[in-house]
């Protein structure tokens, strides 16, 4: 997860995957001060040995911090789905978060490019939407989602991938793209952040309980900013992933899609969607099988967005919804969770989406 430098005698965690070493192509590290999170993804206890390759890799123009990495798989879907057997997926639990060392980082975004923004879309069988019992006041203890089999809910899932300490999971939203097969995570549910790429991604849209309504679908293609591949700096957190078919059909098709705003502000009223095992604050029954959301305003802390929101380990990669109209079901991917602030503080933060989100949207919504 991302955040700013901490005021003195306030530390945040950082979670790291020890994952074994690969060939890369190098990149010069450019060294500023450390820093650290606490990210909020889960992990799944396996006893399944891995690797983690790089079988197609390629940086966009590597001296700009802001430009995408990406990694096409040679997985093919058959054996990625394979891969979740039914032990592994009920093997998931929480981890707790280590301290970690320090990490250099890279420097903040740049926000250069000209906003950028389309618009949500129903599946192309489309169900009514909306879910009746939600309020639009404020929500900062997280509630069920209890519509299924419409927008939202079909374009929210988890996402499930191996790393090299064993497998793990996050949450995904499907987005409007020219290919439609794109969904948007955090980049630390795609990399360890230090320069090594994780595996057999399968993303699971409406999960509920144990029921898949929608199957689930392998990753394709995914790319994360150069700054969070390689310098695991969290103003980058966040990544896109290209989707392969499934029986011809493309993602957005059966789930419909939500749009999204890059390079335009920091204040939000958002829908904040997520598949947590915790919450912070600490409360009981929370155990990663219901989609569960929060509602609520976003102020900026540098150049990071905050939230009041409990959702905790799990939740990473979800997403935050402006302007999202229940009748209608969609409406603007502005953020994504990252990191919390500490395990005590309900304060959930999200990288802005500035010119490394365009570039990452741009090399993913075409593959």
């Amino acid at each position: 997860m991302f955040y700013t430098p901490p005021p003195p005698n306030v530390a945040e965690q950082e979670f790291h995957h020890d994952a074994p070493k690969i060939a890369i192509q190098h990149i010069e590290r450019i060294h500023v001060q450390p820093r650290k999170f606490i990210p909020l993804a889960v992990m799944v206890v396996s006893i399944a040995s891995f690797t983690i390759g790089v079988d197609a890799f390629s940086v966009a123009n590597p001296v700009d911090p802001s430009a995408a990495v990406t990694h096409q798989t040679t997985q093919s879907p058959q054996d990625v789905q394979a891969y979740w057997t039914p032990d592994r997926i009920r093997e998931t639990k929480a981890m707790p978060e280590p301290t970690a060392s320090a990490r250099a980082t890279a420097p903040s975004q740049t926000h250069l490019l000209p906003p950028m923004s389309a618009p949500g879309s129903p599946p192309a069988n489309a169900h009514e939407s909306g879910n009746g019992a939600a309020s639009p006041a404020d929500i900062s203890q997280s509630e069920v989602w209890t519509t299924h089999g419409r927008v939202p809910a079909t374009t929210v899932g988890k996402l499930r991938f191996a790393t090299g300490a064993g497998n793990a999971e996050c949450t995904a939203s499907v987005i409007t793209s020219a290919n439609r097969s794109l969904i948007w995570t955090a980049g630390h549910c795609v990399s360890d952040g230090h320069g090594h790429w994780y595996s057999n991604f399968q993303f699971v849209p409406d999960y509920a309980d144990g029921i898949e309504p929608l199957g689930s679908w392998v990753g394709k293609s995914v790319s994360t900013p150069k700054s969070w591949f390689n310098y695991r700096n969290p103003e980058y957190d966040f990544s896109a992933i290209t989707l392969w078919p499934q029986r011809d059909a493309k993602v957005a098709d059966m789930t419909g899609s939500q749009g999204y705003k890059f390079n335009y502000g920091h204040d939000w009223n958002v829908y904040t969607f997520g598949y947590p095992f915790d919450t912070h604050p600490s409360r009981p029954g929370i155990n990663g099988q219901q989609l569960r959301y929060c509602i609520g305003g976003t102020w900026q802390t540098g150049d990071l967005q905050s939230i009041h929101c409990d959702l905790g380990h799990g939740s990473s990669g979800g997403p935050w919804l402006d302007d999202l109209q229940l009748d209608r079901g969609w409406g603007y991917l502005v953020g994504n969770a990252s990191h919390l602030v500490d395990e005590s503080s309900d304060e959930v933060r999200s990288p802005h989406f500035g010119d490394a989100a365009v570039n990452v949207y741009e090399v993913q919504q075409n593959k």
